[in-house]
């Protein structure tokens, strides 16, 4: 047999002198064989270079253990790390994964969930870019193939657990670290823009709002809830760019010179921000505070060290797997949510506010 030629599971039975349904229980694992047949017969399989035909075995099984995960950007560093973490744990369940960065677009989305459910995986992992256009997530779970939201809601979709950061929570941190402090003046650079409704939201029930957006409600709360009114030209908004968080930051400083304190719900927004505070000619965190999201190395690398609200990343990616595993095993159990905790490392960027004189 040259090296060109495919293997089969009919090579293996004969060379190891098994029938044909024996050496697919051999390679299966399956009790009823001996364990020195077993061993035989893999031996061979080994030596032939013999791979089992997945498409034969899942028209057999009706699983392809495969999972799918699409996610906007593959070079967004949280969404790396979440993606690592779900295929290791995948992987520890005998799964492979196949990975799907749609560039924010959200054409791209739809197309690569249609590509992935026909390719019937068991299940997928999405993290969606539009709240509103979710038809093609909902036509998946109507098809009975599992599925997990990560970091971001489908509110149309009622038929898929969801994992997040506790966004609220991660913001009130930031603010009541910065109040604890004694600062009274805090400006905020986010993706959403003001919407005072947002004082109101409460994480589990907000289901059609972004990241952006429960961390803009937490920054509201932790205002109301000291007693600190709300000055609307302290939310500052930014697209997801460093260069416009920039510049963004740089119109605040000089517009709102009694600003003594700025937290950014971003990395990105997070490294455009201390770029323009830098370059300010402001001393921080001598005449102002800064907090950023996400701790990435540079974070420790700039002086001052950045203090952060740090997402549990790689715990996330591990709930959304283990979620999804737990759906296509048992698909009639109901959906679940879950927030995870956030943490704030404080670093030196932040102090009490200037005393003017």
């Amino acid at each position: 047999m040259t090296a060109r030629q495919t293997v089969t599971i009919i090579d293996v039975a004969h060379a190891a002198g098994v029938s044909k349904s024996t050496a697919g229980r051999a390679l299966a694992g399956a009790s009823e064989v001996s364990a020195r047949t077993r061993e035989k017969v893999a031996r061979v399989a080994a030596e032939l270079g013999y791979r089992p035909n997945s498409l034969a075995r899942s028209m057999i099984t009706g699983n392809t253990e495969t999972v799918g995960v699409v996610v906007p950007d593959l070079s967004n560093r949280f969404f790396a790390e979440a993606l690592q973490s779900i295929a290791r744990t995948v992987r520890k369940h005998g799964y492979e994964v196949l990975v799907s960065g749609t560039e924010g677009e959200p054409e791209l989305e739809r197309r690569s969930v249609e590509t992935l459910a026909a390719k019937r995986v068991d299940g997928v992992i999405v993290a969606p870019l539009d709240g509103t256009d979710d038809d093609h997530l909902r036509r998946l779970t109507e098809d009975g193939t599992a599925l997990v939201l990560l970091d971001r809601r489908a509110p149309g979709v009622e038929r898929a657990s969801f994992v997040s950061a506790n966004n609220i929570e991660a913001s009130r941190l930031a603010l009541d670290h910065l109040i604890a402090l004694g600062h009274r003046d805090i400006a905020i650079i986010s993706e959403s823009r003001y919407d005072p409704a947002l004082a109101d939201a409460t994480e589990p029930s907000a289901t059609g709002l972004r990241p952006s957006a429960m961390r803009l409600a937490g920054y509201l709360q932790a205002l109301r809830a000291a007693g600190i009114p709300v000055r609307p030209a302290h939310v500052v908004h930014s697209a997801y760019s460093s260069a416009i968080s920039y510049d963004a930051t740089r119109t605040l400083l000089r517009t709102n010179p009694a600003v003594t304190a700025i937290y950014c719900t971003d990395n990105v927004l997070s490294a455009g921000a201390f770029a323009a505070v830098q370059d300010s000619g402001l001393t921080c965190p001598r005449d102002l505070s800064l907090i950023g999201f996400d701790d990435h190395e540079w974070a420790t690398l700039v002086r001052p060290r950045l203090t952060v609200v740090e997402q549990p990343t790689e715990a996330m990616g591990v709930a959304a797997a283990e979620d999804l595993l737990a759906a296509i095993a048992d698909p009639s159990q109901p959906p679940v949510t879950r927030l995870l905790s956030t943490h704030l490392v404080v670093r030196d960027s932040t102090a009490p506010p200037p005393t003017w004189p």
